[in-house]
């Protein structure tokens, strides 16, 4: 039986030395998603040879889910020693987060046995870091104009900050508001995100973050963070703003990308979670490509 056991700081290390066999572009494959998420998804780890384990909880119904083995070697034996054990603590096998370049070769090692699915709300949105930086040609011009805008109407009103320990709290009490703006501070997902800023917030120097606050006449209306994943992309893993001020995610969107992320090429802003607004925000900005994600069960 495998040992798997609560993720930590020190495991940085040892999941980045698995995670950089393979490039599939998925935020789950980024050690600050599986740390600062830990607790939402009651996530454990397990280092198996040179392949990284993932067993994670739904928030819904608490069923338990592996993510599909990363790393160096042989994958079938991978699979396999999660199936089995799958079998040893009686849960049903589900496997995730099977990025699209994946599954043909788990469909090759394994004809016929899974069956496969997959759901929107959950893909990746993925971006050319040059267009987030310029917000160049016409599909992006609303956006450059809300930047401009913003830009011309709060002149000499506006600075933007790189976050740091003298401006976290001031980045965590936003985010209390923001919630209270929005009626989410009853609500399950509240809890879990605002544990995930926590940790994110608390550990920013030993995740390595980049993050940045945005102000207005000296009050925060934004405030974001990430870290890099690979040697061409950077996650956002988190991004607040005011949408009472128009622009305001638009200025700390740009702000961030522009003076953090000229050295990828890729910006992977995570999943919308299947929630209108977010996705239409999101496609709003026209991704380079989807981050696709199956989830396999046996048949």
């Amino acid at each position: 039986m495998l040992e798997f056991r609560d993720i930590t700081l020190e495991d940085k290390q040892l999941v980045e030395n698995c995670t950089k066999w393979v490039n599939y572009h998925l935020c789950e494959h980024c050690f600050t998603d599986l740390f600062i998420w830990r607790g939402h998804y009651e996530t454990k780890i397990c280092f198996y040879k040179e392949f990284l384990f993932v067993k994670m909880k739904t928030t819904d119904d608490k069923k338990t889910m592996y993510l599909a083995p990363i790393g160096k070697g042989d994958l079938a034996d991978a699979i396999k020693t999660l199936e089995q054990d799958a079998k040893d603590n009686n849960i049903e096998f589900a496997m995730c987060s099977i990025a699209e370049d994946m599954k043909p070769q788990i469909e090759t090692l394994f004809p016929n046995r899974y069956e496969y699915h997959t759901d929107e709300g959950g893909w990746d949105y993925i971006y050319l870091s040059e267009k987030l930086q310029t917000l160049s040609g016409k599909k992006l011009q609303s956006k450059r104009n809300l930047v401009n805008r913003f830009m011309a109407n709060h002149e000499g009103r506006w600075t933007y900050e790189d976050l740091s320990k003298e401006n976290i709290h001031d980045a965590f009490n936003f985010h209390i508001k923001w919630c209270e703006q929005n009626g989410c501070m009853r609500d399950n997902s509240f809890w879990g995100e605002t544990c995930a800023i926590g940790a994110g917030l608390n550990y920013f120097e030993p995740l390595n973050l980049r993050g940045g606050v945005l102000r207005l006449d000296g009050e925060v209306i934004a405030f974001t963070f990430g870290s890099q994943a690979s040697d061409d992309m950077f996650v956002v893993q988190i991004e607040k703003a005011d949408h009472n001020i128009a622009g305001a995610y638009q200025m700390i969107n740009q702000q961030f990308v522009k003076r953090n992320c000229t050295h990828v090429k890729y910006i992977n802003r995570e999943e919308d979670l299947g929630l209108e607004g977010l996705r239409k925000a999101k496609k709003s900005y026209y991704p380079e490509m989807m981050g696709v994600k199956y989830c396999a069960k046996i048949k």
